[in-house]
Parts: C-alpha cells; sequence; structure tokens
C-alpha cells in the first residue's frame, strides 16, 4: 500500500494522537485489565449458574467495557447477554428432547436477512405444537397457518415484574437501569448457512489469521429477541447474533488497532452523534475497521499512521453512505443502515465524511472529550495526567471485579439458603474448580460461604443453648481471609453475642490493626458501592494496578458485613431491626424488588461495625475508658469520616444506641432523625424513634 498521501506532518500528529491515547488510558496493560476483569465476572456468573439447581444460563459481556474500547469520558455502558438452558433451538428434529420445551428455527425464502421464527414444538413428542393443543400458560402464539410460534417478548411480563417501574426496552435489550444493556437470548451451536458468511466469501488472507477463524467456527450463534425493522411480523421474528465472533475478533487486534477503533467511536460521539443520534452506531465503525483490517495491508498498522489508519475506515464508510448500504462483516444478506438511517440522512452524513476525511486534524482540535483536543493542541488549561487517568480506571475494574467474586456470598445471603444448600453448592464448586480458568476467583468465594455456615450453625447452637463445637471455629478460621475485615468481624459478633467477651475483645483489636490509612471500605449492595465511605487513596489504587486484584481484597479491602435472619443470634440485638425497615406501603413503592433485596438483611460497614463491637464488648467488661474511646471513634467516623455515604444509616443506628445505653437520649434522637431525613424511606430508624417515644412515656407514667 502506497503510503505517499501520509505527509510527514501527519506522521508527526498520528504520533503525538497516539500518545494523547495512551494518556486516556488506551494502553496495552488497560485493555487487558478491562478485559480480564469482565471475563472473570462472566464466568463467575456461568458458574454460579451450572451448579445451581435453577434454569442454568451462561452470561456474556460484549461491547466496549469487556473490549477494553472506551476511555473515562466516553461513559460507556455495560452490554450483557444471558444465554438461557430453559428452552432448547434446534434445527432439524434429531435435536429434540423429549420433557424438555425446544423450538425449531423457521428459516424459508420469504424470511428477512439475519431473522428467523421459533416454532413451539411439544414435549412429549417431536412434533410441533398447534392451536388446539397450545398450553394456555405460555406466551406462544398461533398464525394464519396454524403454527405456534414464541414471540420475541415472551419474557416482558416476567421481566416487568422482576425489573418494576424501572424496566427499559430499546431494541432487544431489557433493563432495569440505563447504565445496562442487558439480552436475553437463547444459543443455538449448529450451523446457519447466512452466519458462514466469514468463512466462506473470499478474503485477501493476513487478516482474520487462520488460527482465528479455526477458533471462531465453534463460537455458538444467539437469537436475540428482535425483528426486522421493516416486517410486518417482527414479534415473532428473532435476529441472529454473531456477538462471539466479533469479540473474538477484537481481542485479536493490536494496540495500534485498538487505538484506532477507540478514537473512530469518539469521532462518532463527538461529531455524528449530534446529527443522527445513536443511529449511526458504534456497530457501524466497527464494522468499517474490521473490513478495513481485512483489506489493507498489515503493515500500515504502525503508530506514525494512525491519522491514515483512521481515514481509511473513513473512507470505508464514506464508500456505504455513497451506496447506502452498510455490509455485516460475519453475516451474509444484511444491510445495517436498514431501520437506523434514512435516505435524507445520507447526504449530510456524507458532508460531514467527507469534510473529517480532507481536513481531520481540524476536527480532532475540536474534540472536547478526555480532553483530547486540549491535548493534542498543547494549551493552557490542565489536563488529567496519564498517572491519574490509570488511577481511576482502576478502581473501576477493582470494584467490578469484587462485585464478581463475592457475588455467590451475595447470592447465597439474600435469598437465606441453609447450611445444606451452601454446602452442597461447595461441593459442586469443588467438582468444577479442575476445569476452570479461574480456579483462584471461585476457591475465594469458599471463604466467603465459610463464614456463612459458620454463622448460621453457630446461631442454631445459641438458640438451642449447645455448645459451639471446634468444626465451627475451624471454618471460621478458613473463612478469615476472606477480605481484610468482614469474616474477622462475623467472628467477633458471634464471640460477643455468645459472652465470649475477651476473646471477642482480642479479635476486634487484631482486626483494627489490620486498618491502614489505604483501606477501601465497599458497600456491597444497589448503587452505593459506587459512594463508598472511604474513597480510595492514590496508593491503594497504586498497590491495585501492580498486584493481582485478589490479594488487593484480602490485604486492602474492608467489605461490609451481611447477617441475614438464618445467623440472627449472632447479631448484636439493636441491629435486627435493619431486617424490618420496610414498614409501609410507600416503603415497598420505593424498593425496587431486583436491586435491594439487601433491605431484608443487615448491611454494616466494616469501620462502624469495629467500633460499636468494641463499645459493647468494653461495657460487658466494664471499661469505662476504653469504652468511651471507642464511642469516640464511632461518633468521628460517623460525624467526619464517612461524608454520609455508604451505609450511613445503619452506621448512625448503632451510634443512636450507644447513646441510648449512655442515658443520652437526646443525642440517640438527634442520630435517628438525621438518618431518616438522609433516607426517608426502608428505614429502620423508624423503629428507633418509636421505641424512644415508648420509653419516654413509660418513664411519665411511672
Amino acid at each position: 500500500m502506497n503510503m505517499g498521501c501520509n505527509s510527514e506532518g501527519q506522521q508527526v500528529m498520528s504520533l503525538r494522537l497516539s500518545r494523547v491515547l495512551r494518556d486516556i488510558g488506551i494502553t496495552r496493560q488497560m485493555v487487558l485489565r478491562r478485559r480480564s476483569t469482565h471475563l472473570v465476572k462472566e464466568k463467575i456468573r456461568s458458574v454460579m449458574s451450572l451448579i445451581s439447581k435453577t434454569d442454568s444460563f451462561n452470561a456474556f459481556f460484549f461491547g466496549s467495557q469487556s473490549e477494553g474500547t472506551t476511555t473515562l469520558g466516553m461513559n460507556s455502558d455495560l452490554d450483557m447477554l444471558t444465554s438461557g438452558n430453559r428452552i432448547r433451538v434446534m434445527k432439524d428434529w434429531d435435536d429434540w428432547e423429549r420433557g424438555k420445551l425446544c423450538v425449531f428455527i423457521i428459516k424459508n425464502d420469504r424470511s428477512p436477512p439475519q431473522h428467523c421464527c421459533l416454532q413451539a414444538a411439544r414435549p412429549d413428542c417431536p412434533l410441533p405444537f398447534t392451536r388446539e393443543r397450545m398450553p394456555a400458560t405460555c406466551d406462544m402464539q398461533a398464525t394464519v397457518d396454524g403454527r405456534v410460534l414464541l414471540p420475541n417478548t415472551w419474557m416482558d411480563d416476567e421481566l416487568k415484574k422482576v425489573f418494576g417501574r424501572l424496566f427499559w426496552k430499546q431494541g432487544p435489550s431489557r433493563s432495569a437501569n440505563k447504565e445496562t444493556d442487558h439480552i436475553f437470548a437463547f444459543s443455538y451451536n449448529g450451523d446457519i448457512l447466512e452466519c458462514n458468511f466469514l468463512f466462506t466469501r473470499p478474503k485477501p488472507g493476513h487478516w482474520p489469521r487462520p488460527a482465528i477463524l479455526t477458533e471462531a467456527r465453534q463460537c455458538e450463534i444467539f437469537l436475540v429477541p428482535q425483528g426486522h425493522a421493516e416486517s410486518d411480523q417482527s414479534k415473532l421474528e428473532w435476529r441472529f447474533s454473531t456477538s462471539l465472533i466479533e469479540r473474538l475478533l477484537m481481542f485479536d487486534l493490536n494496540i495500534l488497532q485498538i487505538q484506532v477503533y477507540t478514537f473512530l467511536k469518539i469521532l462518532r460521539k463527538t461529531f455524528f452523534k449530534p446529527l443522527v443520534g445513536d443511529r449511526l452506531s458504534t456497530f457501524h465503525f466497527k464494522t468499517a475497521l474490521l473490513f478495513t483490517l481485512e483489506t489493507y495491508p498489515e503493515e500500515i498498522w504502525q503508530e506514525r499512521y494512525v491519522l491514515q489508519c483512521v481515514i481509511y475506515c473513513l473512507k470505508t464508510l464514506k464508500r456505504w453512505f455513497k451506496l447506502r448500504s452498510c455490509p455485516h462483516y460475519t453475516i451474509s444478506g444484511v444491510d445495517l443502515f436498514v431501520g437506523k438511517l434514512r435516505k435524507w440522512e445520507f447526504p449530510p452524513l456524507l458532508t460531514t465524511l467527507s469534510k473529517m476525511i480532507d481536513n481531520i486534524m481540524d476536527y480532532v482540535y475540536q474534540i472536547e472529550m478526555d480532553q483530547i483536543g486540549e491535548r493534542i493542541s498543547g494549551g493552557l488549561r490542565p489536563v488529567m495526567t496519564r498517572n491519574k487517568t490509570i488511577l481511576e480506571i482502576v478502581d473501576c475494574c477493582i470494584k467490578s471485579y469484587i462485585v464478581g467474586i463475592i457475588l455467590i456470598y451475595w447470592e447465597m445471603t439474600s435469598k437465606s439458603k441453609d447450611v445444606l444448600e451452601v454446602q452442597d453448592f461447595i461441593i459442586r464448586v469443588l467438582e468444577l474448580l479442575p476445569e476452570s480458568d479461574i480456579r483462584e476467583e471461585i476457591q475465594h468465594t469458599k471463604r466467603f460461604l465459610y463464614q456463612y455456615i459458620a454463622t448460621m450453625e453457630t446461631s442454631k447452637c445459641l438458640q438451642t443453648h449447645q455448645l459451639i463445637p471446634q468444626d465451627i471455629y475451624r471454618l471460621y478460621e478458613a473463612s478469615l481471609d476472606s477480605d481484610l475485615t468482614s469474616s474477622r468481624l462475623k467472628l467477633a459478633s458471634m464471640m460477643y453475642c455468645s459472652g465470649q467477651y475477651e476473646e471477642a475483645e482480642f479479635v476486634l483489636a487484631y482486626t483494627e490493626s489490620l486498618l491502614h490509612a489505604d483501606v477501601m471500605q465497599f458497600c456491597p449492595y444497589s448503587e452505593r458501592w459506587f459512594d463508598v465511605p472511604n474513597v480510595p487513596t492514590e496508593r491503594f489504587l497504586q498497590k491495585a494496578n501492580k498486584r493481582p486484584f485478589l490479594e488487593v481484597t484480602q490485604r486492602d479491602v474492608a467489605c461490609s458485613v451481611l447477617f441475614n435472619p438464618l445467623e440472627i443470634c449472632c447479631i448484636p440485638g439493636v441491629l435486627v431491626y435493619e431486617m424490618h425497615r420496610t414498614i409501609s406501603p410507600e416503603d415497598f413503592h420505593q424498593r425496587h424488588p431486583m436491586k435491594e433485596q439487601w433491605m431484608d438483611l443487615v448491611v454494616i460497614d466494616s469501620k462502624p461495625f469495629i467500633f460499636y463491637l468494641q463499645y459493647l464488648t468494653f461495657r460487658q467488661l466494664g471499661e469505662e475508658e476504653r469504652r468511651l474511646e471507642a464511642l469516640h471513634k464511632l461518633h468521628n467516623y460517623v460525624c467526619v469520616e464517612s461524608r454520609w455515604c455508604g451505609h450511613i444509616e445503619t452506621a448512625l443506628h448503632v451510634l443512636g444506641h450507644c447513646f441510648e445505653l449512655e442515658n443520652q437520649y437526646d443525642v440517640a434522637w438527634t442520630c435517628y432523625r438525621k438518618s431518616l431525613e438522609i433516607f426517608p424511606y426502608n428505614n429502620a430508624a423508624r423503629w428507633h424513634i418509636m421505641r424512644l417515644i415508648q420509653q419516654a412515656r413509660g418513664e411519665q407514667v411511672d
């Protein structure tokens, strides 16, 4: 390829742009960090489903976050696909399975490109359902010719119940928030002729590499719930998706190619989105990149040619604008502009694109996202340094990682799984370990499950006034390094509730000694984990950037402590009220049924729980000076250190309880009122206020 058109000036600007893209986080290290984080979450979700007794599913994360093709300024959403195994998809009746709900792919000459219908089959014999035999409970639709088809809206009613008022639908996505595109799909491992386009059409040969093509042939195909934009039966149609193949191709790109694609997306969002919104999508630009990679020789992908490579991709897109047709990279017969762009929108888009190709640097200087224009021009305004950008990306990744590895424990706790269920779960986890490529993460989830089993078993012993066997203490010991504090605090809480005050004092002192200036507190549920009371320090993030996330979790992360009703005898009494925070009909209305299951649990951040347990323990031991010292630390945490973040209402409640025990009822009242001011709904402060009122009335009567 003749690169003569690439002037020396443009090469200098390419080098500068490549440096700027590294400064905003598009480095090999950060791309791999984003990818590994989301792949761990993906695999843990799938493992959790595989060993559960409910309908299994596979979880996948696609798009910018899992590819590593995003920046902080781009503010990309998360694309998640869940492939359920409840329904079996087949193309041949030989694949029919007795007792299972099966659907048959219906594809003929009248079917729109990339689409099919799904015909329901009987579970008792390999025959299609007829209108007469169609179960009343199934969301099926009979057509004029008598076929019973599965509509792509078949899960909507169920999801509306789960997501509640936050149910949001766009295209094939059904989500509870606009930050996550969640697609519920079916998978098919057989051969779909039009999805073989990548393997059968002629290609230059240098890319995709033969090894990648061989691997791509093994990828399953998804059927996502979306009909063709121009079909009169769109509600009955399902779209073929080759997302796994596309992700495989993206993972094969080098860092220069990732930089080019990320920059293309920045151009799209800055200059094209104001014209046509998201209808000219990142997928159009990804498709342009993939065809450009295939068409142009490998030697152009050099740092000094970054801008020229961007121009080549834009020229590919320009050619499609002129044709008013955009091919799909992996599926034949598809026009990606159909249902997206209107015919009168092509001329202004073509004009903008042509100007951009001819004067690319004029557009680069105008980009405000991630301060790219400012960085390129060397302006006087301060810009975020590369180090700070990297640390912010690490911050997002490690929080997402922790959510992934503790997900199983949180699910078990919130659903109040009993001891036998958890033990059975652990056995099935151990069976999977030899074959898993996330062995360390899965093994680590056992530590959290051990503390849960130990506390449930202890609660039973205390309830029936039995001695606590040594096996339970061994379970606690095996759980201690789940994170820095939560398992140790569960042990200390158990010791306090069982009257082992000296032992509790020792565990609490040791746990407090582990706290250091760079500990990050982590709130497990809802949106509060983005707003933790202890914002990560720069030193913490530097550690997280240099060490494995699992090691950082064990040494530098203090997770909130969770209790459910099965652990009730191991919880200081006043905290039990937290399980009953939903009181009024308005409270129920304000709760989200899926996101806020934690409201039926006790959830308390680690630092206030340490100080609260110390106060209670020293009070029992009669150590007045140390009791008041613990109260001072708790008061300082709530009023200063917390910045009213995290599970601050629970911290205020235990602080109020301490002041009640000090007979300072007016201060306790202030704590409860402040809690209610911060969270007016679903707040146990109402119970504490009612308690104080009853106590006051009782004193007046006496």
